[in-house]
């Protein structure tokens, strides 16, 4: 049975009915149920692999075959529908930000990541945060070392989600030659980006206990003069704001999605506990107030995924709108958020236990409210946007996109 939320997507886009029957099946035979923190932790990475066997780790990058099998869309429904049985789950399912190598590396690259990441089901990270600057690209000091014929790339990487279990990450660096790091202003450095395999020597990984989001690994990456080979750049030096803008608009979204399809299952599960409450003589479902914040929850989930999914079809068709993707992931996550902790306090006492997925769900969509960039920063983006278009300014696709 189609999810009511995405029922418009598949009457829109007909290709897609296949996808989201085969992914239905994938989760109905693995994680049959949404997850609570009592379950024990399903192997996410045995689960990825077996994605990978099916077919379904790229779905964000192949160029060929059924009509479900490329494009941002079909992620994001893949998101939307991992994200109903965990938020975890997001990472089963696409290359991930492994599409950034796919994209932008070069051909030894392409077909290192190609094999490990969308065939064998290996998992990629990316590495842009920093502990001292949070999300302000602008402010990173990891740098890369020009020599040459070689890279050594140096600097510290968190917090940051998959330190354990990716096989590499994508690197935003700074790119200056040997000896200026220390007396160039890295803030006029453009930003750059590089392919690190997890296996090259100097990369340590320290990892710490997050709020939610537990099911892979969170911490700091350490870079001590790792070497790397010119063919581990990423298009050219400099095209790091590109590649991150690019990637990072449709990447908000599928969070967005994420934690819309967790609100959504959430939503489902409190109208049928609603209903068969009893309060006194009447159902819970029966009193106007419960009704009504039951619906107005629904409505913001409901126009939240179209927005979402509209901005996934002008993806496809190259139109990407940055302030957009920005704030539909900030609105997407805030409205989920809202949606869950209704569906929490409508649960009762039992609801706040770890035996109902509430309060996985609701620690899990607070930490993709951080992710990617804050909220609050989100939504200045489009502001931001907005004043300039008023003031007769042209809008700069990359002002204060954050992370």
């Amino acid at each position: 049975m189609f999810c009511h939320a995405v029922a418009p997507l598949l009457a829109k886009h007909r290709g897609l009915e296949d996808l989201h029957s085969r992914i239905t099946a994938f989760l109905d035979s693995r994680l049959p149920t949404p997850l609570t923190e009592d379950d024990p932790r399903p192997d996410w990475l045995t689960l990825r692999r077996e994605a990978a066997q099916a077919g379904l780790t790229g779905l964000d990058v192949a160029s060929s075959g059924a009509p479900w099998q490329s494009g941002r869309v079909a992620q994001g429904l893949a998101m939307f529908l991992a994200g109903r049985r965990d938020c975890d789950a997001r990472e089963l399912f696409s290359s991930g930000h492994g599409a950034m190598a796919l994209r932008h590396g070069t051909p030894d690259v392409v077909r290192q990541v190609r094999e490990r990441v969308v065939v064998e089901g290996q998992l990629a990270g990316v590495a842009s945060s920093e502990p001292h600057s949070g999300s302000d690209l602008g402010g990173l000091r990891t740098v890369a070392l020009d020599h040459g014929d070689h890279l050594v790339l140096s600097g510290t990487k968190g917090l940051i989600s998959r330190v354990e279990e990716a096989t590499g990450f994508v690197v935003f660096c700074k790119i200056v030659e040997p000896g200026a790091a220390e007396t160039r202003d890295l803030r006029e450095v453009p930003l750059s980006a590089v392919w690190l395999p997890m296996d090259a020597t100097g990369v340590l990984t320290e990892t710490t206990v997050p709020l939610g989001m537990r099911g892979w690994s969170f911490g700091h990456l350490h870079l001590v003069d790792v070497r790397l080979g010119k063919d581990c750049l990423l298009a050219a030096p400099g095209d790091g704001r590109r590649i991150f803008d690019t990637h990072f608009s449709a990447w908000r979204v599928m969070m967005a999605l994420v934690c819309l399809g967790a609100a959504d299952a959430a939503i489902t599960e409190s109208a049928a506990r609603a209903q068969a409450r009893s309060v006194g003589r009447s159902s819970l479902a029966s009193i106007p107030s419960v009704a009504a914040r039951l619906g107005a929850a629904a409505a913001e989930i409901e126009a939240a995924t179209a927005w979402c999914f509209s901005l996934l079809e002008r993806i496809d068709q190259d139109d990407i709108d940055v302030p957009g993707c920005s704030a539909a992931k900030a609105f997407a996550t805030d409205a989920a958020f809202r949606a869950v902790d209704l569906a929490l306090q409508l649960h009762g006492s039992e609801g706040y236990t770890s035996r109902t997925p509430m309060e996985k769900r609701l620690r899990d969509i607070r930490g993709l409210r951080i992710a990617d960039g804050p909220n609050d920063t989100l939504y200045s983006v489009l502001a931001h946007s907005l004043m300039t278009r008023t003031s007769g300014r042209t809008a700069q696709s990359g002002v204060l996109t954050p992370r």
